[in-house]
């Protein structure tokens, strides 16, 4: 009951963050014409971007927090604390996003986005460990495969602030590359990854099907 418990405010958390995001979009006034509601939409463009970063970056943040959470048993101290600075720091992710959506192009608006998603990514990496690594709480029953895709996607958020803030602090448009792009490049570089690691166990296990050890006489 307490894991339930736990993981529904966490949700409910998750829900209220994504939800916010969309009050940010501002609907125009004043508009007298079609050209002008038409320029007023147009405009708003860097607040359809903003909204849909975020909401990608909740989104992620909550499969893996979904994924992790349904391969425990139990909770403890630790694990409610780290959960709720994680959650602390998705609570306030409409604020950053708010700023980046109305300076898009200047290097404050890029550093502080980017340097809470690193804050947010560090919480995150913090509960994900806490949480895999500590036997009293894993369910026996669990799939130890999910948890190791977990643990591996820990990194993912860590890697896109740092290298988004980075590229920002240079060209600050350019940190959307990172913000839109960095999961799917992951994703796509893990995905080669483990078909290279199948296809080396494949090859591995015909050589040893071909090569059978010698009878013992």
């Amino acid at each position: 009951m307490q894991l339930e418990r736990m993981t529904f405010f966490s949700d409910a958390v998750f829900a209220i963050a994504i939800t916010l995001l969309v009050i940010e979009i501002r609907l125009p006034h004043h508009i007298t014409s079609d050209a002008q509601l038409a320029q007023a939409l147009l405009e708003l463009t860097p607040s359809y971007i903003g909204f849909i970063i975020s909401f990608f970056v909740i989104g992620r943040f909550w499969i893996g927090h979904h994924r992790a959470m349904g391969q425990l048993s139990s909770v403890d101290a630790g694990l409610i604390w780290r959960n709720l600075i994680l959650l602390l720091t998705i609570a306030f992710m409409p604020f950053p996003t708010a700023v980046i959506s109305e300076y898009t192009i200047t290097r404050s608006a890029v550093g502080f986005y980017t340097g809470w998603l690193t804050i947010a990514g560090i919480a995150n990496f913090a509960l994900m460990s806490h949480a895999l690594k500590t036997p009293a709480l894993l369910d026996p029953e669990g799939d130890i495969s999910v948890r190791e895709k977990v643990l591996a996607g820990r990194y993912t958020p860590l890697i896109i602030g740092i290298s988004a803030f980075a590229v920002g602090m240079v060209q600050p448009v350019l940190a959307l590359v990172p913000l839109l792009a960095g999961s799917a490049l992951i994703g796509l570089f893990g995905r080669i990854k483990a078909h290279r690691a199948q296809k080396a166990a494949a090859i591995k296990a015909a050589a040893d099907s071909s090569n059978p050890p010698p009878a013992q006489g």
